[in-house]
């Protein structure tokens, strides 16, 4: 099973501004702002080519779940999570 680093991304996604007749002035003008978390897929593993690649699953068979591209442009940070070793609540 190929190993991916978890990873929390905030991007800028596309979105619609108000779903009516609207002055240019009434339009949104700030960025939409998304968290996304999973495994990061690198292009020699197979993610696309100019984008962020993001899987929510990943089996032990190499099937992937959930994917996501984020246009590289659009990423406004990446922040690699680290495993967690606590004990979890019985």
């Amino acid at each position: 099973m190929t190993q991916h680093e978890t990873v929390l991304i905030s991007w800028a996604d596309a979105h619609q501004g108000e779903g009516h007749w609207a002055t240019l002035e009434e339009q949104d003008s700030g960025d939409h702002i998304v968290e996304t978390c999973g495994f990061i897929i690198p292009e020699q593993d197979g993610g696309k080519a100019g984008h962020v690649t993001i899987a929510q699953s990943h089996s032990p068979d190499d099937f992937y779940d959930h994917i996501i591209y984020i246009p590289t442009g659009m990423v406004r940070s990446i922040t690699f999570l680290r495993p967690f070793t606590k004990d979890l609540p019985a």
